[in-house]
């Protein structure tokens, strides 16, 4: 019988991981809805009074995020002579947060990014993911950066434990990896690989991503902006929780969530969920209700900006299925150049 289990979970692994981070998901947002909203009439209350325009501010902080990102995106892939338009890539950021709302952690619309921009752009998978992993850990690196910067603020405790080691570990530990990423020959991974056999049927897939990796020392300018741009990215972040907040009617200064919003977003990153979902309103609830917010506010605050993402997230799914319609269309309009 232990066998057949084995075996069983063997044959349906992914299937059954997947089916365990919805669960755990559901199970998170069912548990703060039940938990935090109890008074119904005091929700409709605290959605009435709610200032409209500045939850329709905290939306439209995404319309610039995924912009951003397109931006963002383009100067690391311009490094590696690959010339895809701003619009374009913006397209495929939208479709990639419909990807992340179904695919485990918050990078699941990175896997979709990487083999959309590789198939757009003829260029290697290892090559896209690449650029990528860069791009994203840019974001990693301004993420931990502000939360440093919100700990030299004043903001090192939740509650009453601190937070100051944890904060600082992370951003030791950014660093240490973001030196190895730009300068991965340090590793000297190359020995590694001959040494162990069965390392050696990895070593062809794992050059390009090398190579691409070493290029980007000779591209300090634009490892720069990268990094402006995920600042930028990682403000607008911080704006969308804030402005939500305020709608509600929570008075908490715009550089506590400088604090709360990168540690929240870490926490969301952690591969147990699907996208990050309940983990991250979870999370945030349990910091605001921590720094004094009452707990029906935080929980709504925290439900309206997991909304607002499912919102992008079903726009950038509907553009999905609608832009194989246009890109053919323009195929069909396309001049004949033979």
């Amino acid at each position: 019988m232990r066998n057949k289990i084995i075996c069983f979970y063997r044959k349906n692994k992914k299937v059954i991981l997947l089916v365990a981070r919805v669960v755990i998901s559901v199970s998170l947002i069912v548990f703060l809805i039940k938990t935090q909203l109890k008074d119904f009439q005091s929700v409709i209350g605290i959605l009435k009074s709610s200032d409209k325009g500045l939850l329709l501010l905290s939306l439209s902080t995404h319309v610039f995020g995924i912009w951003i990102t397109a931006v963002r995106w383009k100067a690391l892939l311009n490094t590696q002579k690959v010339r895809l338009g701003t619009s374009t890539l913006t397209v495929t950021v939208l479709i990639g947060f419909f990807f992340n709302n179904f695919l485990p952690t918050t990078i699941g619309g990175d896997v979709f990014r990487t083999y959309d921009s590789s198939k757009k752009a003829n260029i290697s998978l290892s090559t896209s993911a690449s650029v990528i992993l860069v791009e994203r850990f840019s974001g990693i690196v301004s993420a931990v950066t502000y939360a440093v910067v919100a700990l030299f603020l004043g903001f090192t405790t939740i509650g009453n434990q601190s937070v100051i080691i944890p904060i600082v570990i992370f951003f030791v530990i950014t660093i240490i990896l973001a030196f190895f990423i730009i300068n991965p020959s340090v590793l000297r991974l190359g020995k590694l690989f001959s040494r162990f056999k069965y390392l050696r049927k990895l070593k062809e897939r794992l050059y390009n991503i090398y190579k691409t990796l070493m290029s980007f020392k000779k591209y300090k300018m634009a490892l720069i902006k990268v990094l402006i741009f995920s600042f930028l990215l990682q403000f607008a972040v911080i704006l969308n929780y804030f402005l939500a907040a305020r709608a509600l009617g929570i008075n908490l200064t715009l550089t506590t969530f400088i604090f709360i919003v990168p540690v929240v977003a870490t926490i969301a990153m952690i591969p147990i969920s699907i996208g990050g979902i309940g983990l991250r309103e979870n999370s945030f609830v349990f910091i605001l209700v921590a720094m004094g917010t009452a707990n029906e506010k935080a929980a709504l605050c925290s439900l309206l900006i997991f909304f607002m993402l499912v919102l992008v997230g079903i726009a950038g799914g509907i553009v999905y299925i609608v832009r194989p319609y246009f890109e053919g269309r323009l195929k069909k309009t396309a001049p004949d150049n033979h």
